[in-house]
């Protein structure tokens, strides 16, 4: 009697085992047709956030910064909360971007900057500081380019521009406006 009771014993784990696993396993499956909390919840928050990205020679190229910091995991995007990036050139001048919101790329190639965009460029020798406004505004830092797809308003001390569109060549210093482009220029003599 004895030798079969101990047989029992290990089979009555075995199925406690077996009905653990299956409940646990029940338990972590995603319901059926919704989204589980992980696929909508960040994978990561920081707050006051600052990067800076530099060449092979550690010269510096452009600085992003936020007041806060969301990343998913599930898609690779990052959100920025108060977002401010800044182009560095010591030839052509700093041009820096903010806006209410923005969202960086899983690559980190393009940052797309939402609400109320402003973009300053610095005054330098013989060129006034110039500022632009636009509801949206793509910025591809490592081709150093801007585009907006949206109306886009150009300001500086000689030129005030409205355009539907605009795209910007940081590095053939080129501006380029379509769909109805407004145009006023002012003379250098007051």
């Amino acid at each position: 009697m004895i030798a079969r009771g101990s047989l029992w014993l290990p089979l009555a784990i075995l199925l406690l085992l077996a009905a653990l696993s299956f409940w646990i396993d029940h338990m972590v499956e995603p319901p059926a047709g919704g989204s589980t909390p992980a696929q909508t919840d960040p994978e990561g928050i920081m707050e006051n956030f600052n990067a800076m990205r530099t060449d092979a020679t550690g010269k510096p190229q452009y600085r992003l910064s936020a007041r806060k910091l969301r990343h998913y995991s599930n898609s690779k995007f990052t959100e920025l909360e108060s977002p401010r990036f800044t182009q560095l050139d010591a030839q052509s001048g700093d041009v820096t971007a903010i806006s209410n919101q923005a969202t960086v790329s899983a690559d980190g190639n393009e940052v797309d900057l939402r609400g109320d965009v402003l973009v300053e460029r610095a005054a330098r020798p013989g060129q006034s500081p110039m500022t632009l406004r636009s509801a949206r505004l793509l910025v591809f830092p490592e081709q150093d380019r801007m585009r907006s797809p949206g109306p886009v308003e150009i300001h500086d001390a000689t030129v005030d521009l409205r355009a539907n569109a605009m795209e910007y060549d940081a590095k053939q210093r080129i501006v380029r406006l379509t769909g109805r482009v407004h145009a006023r220029y002012f003379s250098g003599k007051g």
